[in-house]
């Protein structure tokens, strides 16, 4: 009997060593389409001793790239596709925190990275049916 290979996650790029490092920056970009949003965290950006971290998933896949300038809010007009900024760090009080550790985890719908702050704060990414969001707890509500 042939048993299916138990999925895994995979990872496309390095993952940054982010922990105990203090947060610059995190900024989820949201995906719209003809005005209805579809994802609140498309791309979410990571700021970390000056160098900007690109995060993005497939299914069951992870994307880590370091992203060169400043993130910006960017549309495709004739396509009615639009892609703001939320301030994740700013609007939550990350800013200034020191990152304790974060993980990468398989979903059955797909995956998502869990970073846990010294505030005692969580910023969980999820892709879920290729839908990315995000989410802000406290460190205990998250996992």
């Amino acid at each position: 009997m042939i048993h299916p290979a138990e999925p895994t996650l995979e990872i496309n790029g390095i993952p940054p060593k982010l922990a105990g490092k203090i947060c610059e920056g995190l900024i989820c970009e949201q995906f719209i389409c003809s005005g209805e949003s579809v994802a609140s965290a498309n791309v979410t950006y990571l700021r970390f001793d000056g160098i900007w971290y690109r995060l993005y998933f497939e299914f069951q896949l992870v994307f880590w790239r370091v992203f060169d300038g400043e993130p910006k809010p960017w549309e495709v007009a004739e396509k009615t596709w639009a892609y703001p900024h939320t301030n994740v760090g700013e609007m939550f009080g990350i800013l200034g925190q020191r990152l304790l550790s974060y993980e990468m985890l398989l979903t059955p719908k797909g995956s998502k990275v869990i970073f846990i702050f010294a505030n005692n704060q969580s910023v969980l990414i999820e892709d879920a049916d290729d839908c990315s969001s995000f989410r802000v707890d406290d460190s205990e509500v998250v996992r």
